[in-house]
């Protein structure tokens, strides 16, 4: 491989344009990997759509880069987790940089860096090129990379490669999910389907509210298993508050969910969600990424109801890490996984865009099969 293309973003214009750039020999302690697949997450939305900050130059979006190790450079000997890695590998590329130095880094708390990082803002014309994960090669620090163990399904892997961490980072801070308890879930999107699966395989009994407007997506949801699902577009507040009490009710949990996720991003969600949960219930809330307007709520609900109220925005190499565990621990969730997969070439940005955009595709990816 001597070049390959990348799909740039120009801010200033909020377009994309196909380029070809020269593959090189990875610098001292990088890796260069080939794609396999290479996720468009709702983060990459928000920044062509101009509702989270980019950077101020053309560069390479993409953060779910899973690729084959194709050459290191020197030292370039383990991944992040400290395991031997070898040319023809394959190894999912996390662009998170903590800085290390912090008041919450010093505490551990990297996913809550005050000074946090992306390895893919750098201006795309900066050598090697290759920053970001919408393209057909990446070149990043061994300290960035998850090799991913044999045995697992690549495709499976690309369904939620950052979903599946970001919910698993949320249950963290939130305690973790027990078994029996009523979980909620705001959303069938990536992190919504993931969090169903979850709560599923963590032996929770799981609502899911979502949208039943695109069938494969529908398909999508019920193969994850969900005890209900409630189509949020012919089911007022009301009915839905009325379904999660007759649940909670039925499976003895008190007067309402032990835990809700909101993964769908809408605002409205929120209020929402607070409602269904019970006194002294759970709300996890990774969905809410960027700022699309403001909301009314009554503290008092909180107050009165000894609510708890647990936000997450980021995810550490270990939730990388539980991820691939908990995919290896599941097996039979790694074709369901891998099915809700649409693949583009990168040369194809703009329909993979605006197929994400729009909730065509369940999991947009560029790939190379």
């Amino acid at each position: 491989m001597n070049t390959a293309q990348a799909a740039v973003f120009t801010p200033a214009t909020r377009a994309f344009d196909v380029r070809e750039y020269p593959v090189a020999q990875p610098g001292p302690g990088h890796v260069g990997l080939s794609l396999r697949y290479s996720g468009i997450c709702g983060t990459d939305v928000h920044i062509a759509e101009g509702k989270l900050g980019p950077m101020p130059f053309p560069l390479i979006l993409g953060h779910e880069f899973i690729g084959r190790i194709e050459a290191l450079g020197a030292d370039a000997v383990t991944d992040a987790l400290g395991r031997p890695v070898a040319v023809g590998d394959l190894a999912l590329a996390c662009v998170a940089v903590p800085c290390g130095k912090c008041f919450n880094c010093l505490r551990g708390e990297t996913a809550s860096c005050l000074a946090f990082g992306v390895t893919y803002a750098k201006p795309v014309e900066e050598a090697p090129h290759f920053h970001g994960g919408f393209a057909g090669y990446q070149e990043i620090q061994w300290r960035n990379i998850v090799r991913i163990p044999d045995g697992l399904d690549p495709k499976a892997v690309a369904a939620f490669p950052c979903g599946g961490p970001t919910i698993l980072r949320a249950c963290a801070y939130g305690g973790g999910l027990e078994k029996d308890e009523l979980v909620v879930v705001q959303g069938n999107g990536s992190l919504g389907l993931f969090a169903t699966a979850y709560a599923k395989a963590k032996g929770c009994r799981t609502v899911c509210i979502g949208s039943s407007a695109n069938a494969r997506r529908l398909e999508a949801t019920r193969a994850f298993g969900p005890d209900v699902f409630i189509d949020f577009r012919s089911t007022d507040a009301d009915g839905v508050r009325k379904r999660v009490r007759e649940e909670a009710e039925a499976a003895g949990r008190g007067d309402g969910a032990d835990v809700c996720i909101e993964t769908s991003g809408d605002p409205a969600a929120f209020p929402l969600g607070l409602s269904l949960l019970r006194t002294r219930g759970r709300y996890f809330v990774p969905g809410q990424y960027s700022d699309r307007g403001e909301i009314a709520i009554p503290p008092h609900t909180i107050t009165f109801r000894a609510l708890q109220i647990i936000g997450s925005g980021q995810y550490t190499l270990d939730d990388i890490r539980a991820y691939l565990d908990f995919l290896a621990e599941h097996p039979a969730l790694q074709p369901r996984f891998a099915s809700v997969l649409s693949c583009y070439a990168v040369a194809d940005v703009q329909t993979a865009m605006a197929d994400a955009a729009a909730g065509r595709a369940i999991k947009a990816v560029f790939a190379r099969e």
